[in-house]
């Protein structure tokens, strides 16, 4: 009886030692997983840092543009209004 007992506590230690062996596995598995996921999201913030530059930059120049076509816009309507003043002088002389 006493040899039935240590078979089973010596089978019931081995089936422990073979889950711990098991486990570390797994966790030496997630360890590695985690660590792949860290470096993916650090080089996603990475690449949203410069998007984010880029839309910066972008942005700054689309204002520097629509700055200069309402300049634009400008000159041209006070070139329209001279020539309709300088129209209207010709129209008057003939």
């Amino acid at each position: 009886m006493l040899d039935e007992r240590l078979n089973e506590l010596n089978g019931r230690v081995k089936a422990v030692a073979a889950l711990l062996a098991r486990m570390k596995g797994e966790k030496a598995l997630l360890e590695r997983r985690i660590e792949q996921l860290e470096a993916t999201l650090a080089a996603q913030a990475e690449q949203m840092k410069v998007a984010q530059v880029g839309r910066k930059k972008e942005q700054e120049q689309l204002l520097r543009l629509q700055d200069e076509r309402d300049g634009v816009r400008l000159k041209v309507d006070r070139v329209l209004d001279e020539i309709a003043r300088i129209e209207a002088f010709v129209e008057r002389g003939s």
